[in-house]
């Protein structure tokens, strides 16, 4: 009975609207900056070591700069884990440290890497901040301290004329992150326009262009809900736009198809929806999800201080397999309609979470 009251506990505080939950973002790009106090940069020359940068790492002045390569974050909440190109060497008066596979954490030991061969925490902050920067996050960490292990790895490896000592003081740490693909918040509308002679096609044949809610129109121009599940890149390259309603093309005696949930695939080009013709046999019936039109590039309009990301002029086609149903359903079999044929032009603006 406990373990059953509990349960529910958990279950209403999960559920409640004040409890946040992390949702991660994979990480595209970015930049990590690694600055070296000025007493940390006299004591390495005291000591008898260098550090140089490696494999894509670049130093400028006591700063240490590493491109971002991968990770995750949720910059909402300011958590996650960010990969870092390049590596350290450190060399001492009778030894070399090699630092690789730095990996930036928004926690106490913000930064953790393979030195000499074994994962450990390098150092420790007690002053981390996380924020928003864009689609991404940014995250610094103040008063960087060394740990006790490491500095007892590079005092044996290294040998300096001065011993490392845990809890140096050893800088400052600052990263900024960019997902490659940011969530899509459900608002905002997607704008077909179904093309004019494309259009006339449907009147010749008496073929009527209906949306059903929460699609809407206004005359050729078709609306449709942007629904949650989509995730786009912030530059509009790739990633998948989901949206809501449906579309029904309708010939009275002949043929009905149904276009349900349209999603608009950036990175293939591709348009998909849920299809069901009508009636079966005679017509394949339900269909699933497939795809149904093909999509050339648009213009893209990214505001990063808004988080949205803009896509007009979406040229979009009958595929071969649409082009084949609408001429079995509406055209007795006659190729009426063909594979390129453009049905219309979409334009969205979406919001990143």
């Amino acid at each position: 009975m406990r373990r059953l009251a509990f349960l529910l506990a958990l279950l209403l505080l999960l559920l409640a609207p004040g409890t946040v939950r992390a949702s991660f973002d994979p990480v595209a790009g970015g930049v990590t900056r690694l600055v070296l106090d000025q007493r940390f940069a006299a004591f390495l020359r005291q000591a008898g070591v260098r550090i140089s940068p490696e494999a894509g790492a670049t130093k400028r002045g006591r700063a240490l700069v590493f491109p971002v390569s991968g990770g995750r974050i949720d910059p909402v909440v300011g958590a996650g884990e960010i990969e870092q190109d390049g590596a350290l060497a450190l060399r001492g008066p009778r030894g070399r440290v090699l630092v690789r596979k730095l990996v930036v954490k928004t926690a106490h030991a913000p930064l953790v890497a393979k030195v000499g061969g074994s994962q450990l925490k390098l150092v420790t902050s007690a002053a981390i901040h996380s924020g928003r920067k864009g689609f991404g996050a940014a995250f610094n960490a103040k008063r960087l301290l060394l740990t006790e292990k490491v500095a007892t790895r590079l005092n044996k490896k290294l040998r300096p004329r001065q011993p490392f000592a845990g809890g140096q003081l050893v800088g400052t740490l600052g990263s900024e992150a960019q997902p490659l693909l940011s969530a899509i918040l459900p608002t905002g509308r997607a704008t077909l326009l179904f093309d004019s002679a494309f259009m006339a096609k449907l009147d010749r044949r008496f073929i009527s262009l209906n949306p059903i809610f929460p699609a809407e129109h206004i005359g050729p121009q078709f609306t449709f809900p942007i629904i949650a599940g989509g995730a786009l890149a912030p530059g509009g390259s790739t990633g998948m736009l989901r949206t809501g309603g449906e579309v029904e093309f309708f010939r009275l005696g002949s043929g009905q198809v149904f276009w349900h949930e349209p999603w608009f695939d950036l990175g293939t080009s591709t348009t998909l929806a849920e299809v069901d013709a009508e009636p079966a046999p005679a017509l394949p019936g339900k269909l699933g999800q497939v795809p149904i039109l093909d999509q050339a590039a648009g213009v893209v309009s990214s505001d990063p201080g808004a988080r949205s990301i803009g896509v007009g002029d979406i040229r979009l086609a009958l595929n071969e397999a649409t082009a084949s149903l609408f001429n079995q359903a509406f055209a007795e079999g006659a190729g009426e309609y063909h594979a390129g044929e453009t049905l219309g032009t979409l334009s969205f603006t979406a919001t990143g979470h």
